[in-house]
């Protein structure tokens, strides 16, 4: 079949992938991949499926059935698990270790997918943000690091979709900012997109739809423009007050941390903006109790977690409203739907018992004791 022998050629093209690659990780020969494109045969119905995954694209996308693949799809599944693995695991540690396994696992037998392999060099990249993890875990991270490092290059030397090439240098940059290797991270940093220029495509994105669909369509446009604004300054705000939290003056850390609460309170006045400030809230609570805890403010301590609770609760009640009303959750996209489902009464809960037991790693148990008895 001429159509599946194309696109079979087209996919395999598209991960800069030979014949004999190709059939090496089917176990096959490369002359039965030069059949299948050229349409002189036909894989196996039993090869189906491993072509589809080896290519990283659908089966129907394979019988020339779809135009995409399936990387929303598959990364929405992929968080879902990394998720389970962190509510269930013991540690931080456990949880990275098992997170970047199953990872691992999964490209063993998806060696040329670009959505797990990036996910793979995020989970990665997370592993050098726990405290000692490097240094009391040098055979693990070693393995880790360099297994990042040759799935991260194959996604951004053959991955022709700029979100998961884009990750993907964010984590490698990480890696190598927390290594001491900063010749390498800035190297990854400057392929990724600024805002110095203030010539961003979503700057005319809204008015270019206007003048094409009209006002309303317009106003899709410029919701989920802001939407990714709103993120970025989150995440600008939040990785600021980390490092302050433990590098700075207390108070200049907590005073810091404090404006950017007020930040998200102000852009979640809109609510198409609240979904995208829940995380970075909780992070930053998280680094104010940090701050507190050096400054052996204990009833401040107490204070902020009862606020974080407070937060919490208030985003678990307005994604309801979303998830039961149509109107409103025609708004919102999958991964962002997806997202306010998994935002439960136990996720919550669960977050929360992480934040306390961080605090405790952090500050010790004599001080953690001071700041229990305040909570009480």
């Amino acid at each position: 079949m001429l159509t599946l022998g194309s696109n079979i050629k087209k996919a395999r093209l598209k991960l800069g992938l030979t014949q004999e690659e190709l059939s090496f990780q089917l176990g096959v020969t490369s002359q039965a991949v030069s059949r299948w494109e050229s349409g002189a045969g036909m894989p196996d119905i039993s090869m189906i499926v491993p072509l589809a995954q080896t290519l990283s694209v659908s089966t129907d996308a394979l019988f020339g059935l779809e135009q995409g693949g399936t990387a929303e799809v598959q990364y929405m599944d992929i968080k879902t698990q990394l998720e389970e693995i962190a509510g269930s695991a013991a540690s931080r540690t456990e949880s990275a270790l098992q997170q970047c396994q199953y990872l691992m696992d999964l490209l063993q037998k998806n060696p040329s997918n670009y959505v797990i392999a990036c996910c793979y060099v995020e989970s990665a990249g997370n592993v050098t943000r726990i405290e000692n993890f490097t240094t009391n875990h040098k055979k693990d991270w070693q393995a880790i690091r360099e297994a990042a490092i040759r799935y991260g290059t194959q996604v951004i030397r053959f991955c022709e979709d700029s979100e998961w090439v884009e990750r993907t240098h964010f984590a490698l940059s990480w890696i190598y900012i927390h290594e001491g290797n900063y010749e390498s991270a800035r190297e990854h940093i400057n392929t990724l997109p600024s805002i110095a220029s203030n010539r961003l495509r979503e700057s005319l994105l809204a008015q270019l739809t206007s003048f094409e669909h009209g006002i309303d369509e317009m106003k899709n446009v410029l919701r989920l423009n802001l939407q990714h604004f709103t993120r970025a300054l989150n995440k600008e705000i939040l990785y600021a007050v980390e490092d302050m939290s433990f590098n700075d003056e207390p108070q200049t850390a907590i005073d810091f941390a404090l404006w950017g609460i007020e930040v998200m309170h102000t852009l979640s006045q809109n609510p198409d903006m609240l979904s995208y400030c829940r995380g970075f809230t909780r992070d930053i609570y998280k680094y104010i109790m940090h701050a507190d805890l050096r400054a052996e403010k204990y009833n401040d301590a107490a204070k902020h977690f009862h606020e974080l609770q407070q937060e919490m609760q208030h985003h678990f009640d307005c994604y309801q409203v979303i998830l039961n009303s149509e109107t409103e959750s025609a708004r919102y996209d999958a991964r962002a739907l997806r997202n306010m489902r998994a935002y439960t009464q136990e996720f919550i809960s669960d977050r929360q018992k992480e934040i306390l037991s961080l605090l405790k790693q952090w500050h010790g148990k004599e001080k953690y004791k001071k700041f229990q008895t305040e909570l009480e």
